[in-house]
C-alpha cells in the first residue's frame, strides 16, 4: 500500500506541473519509451483516419527512428525543416491535411536549444480540419521552460525524470482524456492497461520528488540558467574568437551549442573529461535518414561545424565560476600545438 501511495503521489505531482488530471499521466521507463508509446500507440489506434505522419527534421532519435519504422510499414511521412533552428511553419501548414493522423514535434531541440511553437502547430491542425493528434517530446523542455498541456495544445506529451535530476529509468506520458490509444506493451494491465509491467515505485517516487523540487523554484531557476547561458555565450565569444556560436539567447535557458572549426569534438570532450569537466559532443543524434545528415546539419550547419560542435548543458546547481573553469580549459586546449588536427 505504501508503494501505491508513493506512485499516486508522484502522478499527482506531475499532473499538477502540467495542469492536467492524474488519470492522464502514465509512467514509463523514460523519455524514449514515452516517445515510442505516444507515436505507435496513437498511430495504430487511429489508422482508420489516415496513414500520414508529420514531424520535423530536428527530432530526437527516439522519435525519428520510431517514425521511420512506421514508414517501412507503409505510413506516409512528411518532414518539416528547421533551418537555423527555426521551424518552417509554411511547410508545416502545407504538410498537415485531412489524412494526417499524428504530428510529432519537440518543444526544445536537444542540440542547440531552439524552442518550437507547439501551440501554433495545434492552430494549423485545427485550421486545416485535420484529425491529427499532436505529440510533443518535451523531455528537454519540462522543468526548463514554463508550459501547461492546455497552453501548448498537445494531446500527448513525453517527459523524463533524469532531465530534472530524477533517477534514470523513469519517465511519463501525458495522454489527453478521450484520446484513443493502442498499447505497445501487453501484460498485467498496469497503468490502466496502456503500459503493462510492474511499476518501479522507488524510481517513480524519486521522479515525483524531483518534480516537486523543480517546480517549487521554477521561475527563479529559469532566470538563473538564462543568466548562465548568456554569460557563457559572451565568454566563449570573447575568449575564443575562432568559435562559432550555434545557439542564441532566444532559445532554452539551459543549452549552449558552439563549434570549434577544424577541431574534432570528441577530442575536446576527452580533454575536458580528464579535468573533471563534462560537456557533450553535439551531433550525437542522427536525423531521419539512416546515412543522412546529423541533426545539426539538418538545422543548417556545415559538416565541418557539425563535426566540431560541442554542447554545454546547465542546471540550477551551476554557477558562473563553473563557466570560468570551462572557458579556461577550452582556451588551454586551443593553445595546444596541433589541436586543430586532433
Amino acid at each position: 500500500m505504501k508503494s501505491k501511495f508513493e506512485i499516486e503521489k508522484a502522478r499527482q505531482s506531475i499532473a499538477d506541473a502540467l495542469d492536467v488530471t492524474p488519470e492522464e499521466i502514465y509512467f514509463t521507463s523514460g523519455g524514449t519509451e514515452s516517445d515510442n508509446l505516444a507515436i505507435i500507440g496513437a498511430c495504430l489506434a487511429n489508422s482508420n483516419r489516415g496513414k500520414r505522419i508529420v514531424t520535423t527534421e530536428a527530432e530526437h532519435a527516439a522519435v525519428t527512428k520510431t517514425i521511420r519504422d512506421l514508414k517501412k510499414q507503409g505510413w506516409e511521412v512528411k518532414y518539416v525543416s528547421a533551418p537555423g533552428g527555426k521551424l518552417d511553419m509554411e511547410a508545416m501548414e502545407r504538410s498537415i491535411n485531412e489524412q494526417t493522423v499524428l504530428v510529432s514535434a519537440m518543444m526544445v531541440n536537444n542540440e542547440i536549444g531552439s524552442i518550437f511553437p507547439i501551440n501554433e502547430i495545434k492552430t494549423i491542425i485545427k485550421r486545416n480540419h485535420s484529425p491529427a493528434l499532436l505529440h510533443c517530446d518535451a523531455v528537454q523542455g519540462f522543468g526548463k521552460i514554463p508550459f501547461t498541456a492546455a497552453g501548448i495544445g498537445a494531446d500527448l506529451i513525453s517527459i523524463s525524470a533524469h532531465k530534472i535530476h530524477g533517477v534514470k529509468g523513469s519517465g511519463a506520458l501525458y495522454v489527453k482524456k478521450g484520446i484513443n490509444m493502442y498499447t505497445t506493451m501487453f501484460g498485467g494491465g498496469q497503468e490502466r492497461g496502456l503500459r503493462s509491467g510492474t511499476e518501479s515505485s522507488p524510481l517513480i517516487a524519486a521522479f515525483g520528488e524531483a518534480v516537486r523540487i523543480t517546480f517549487a523554484n521554477l521561475h527563479k531557476d529559469i532566470m538563473h540558467m538564462t543568466r548562465l547561458r548568456d554569460y557563457c555565450i559572451r565568454a566563449i565569444t570573447d575568449k575564443i574568437p575562432s568559435a562559432v556560436i550555434n545557439s542564441n539567447n532566444q532559445g532554452a535557458p539551459h543549452i549552449v551549442n558552439f563549434s570549434l572549426p577544424g577541431v574534432k569534438n570528441e577530442t575536446v570532450v576527452y580533454y575536458l573529461d580528464s579535468k573533471g569537466i563534462y560537456i557533450s559532443s553535439g551531433a550525437a543524434c542522427k536525423s531521419n535518414h539512416t546515412r543522412g545528415p546529423s541533426v545539426l546539419e539538418s538545422l543548417g550547419l556545415s559538416r565541418d561545424l557539425a563535426d566540431s560542435a560541442l554542447r554545454i548543458s546547465f542546471s540550477p546547481m551551476n554557477r558562473k565560476s563553473d563557466i570560468d573553469v570551462l572557458i579556461e580549459a577550452l582556451v588551454e586546449y586551443c593553445s595546444i600545438p596541433g589541436s586543430e588536427s586532433h
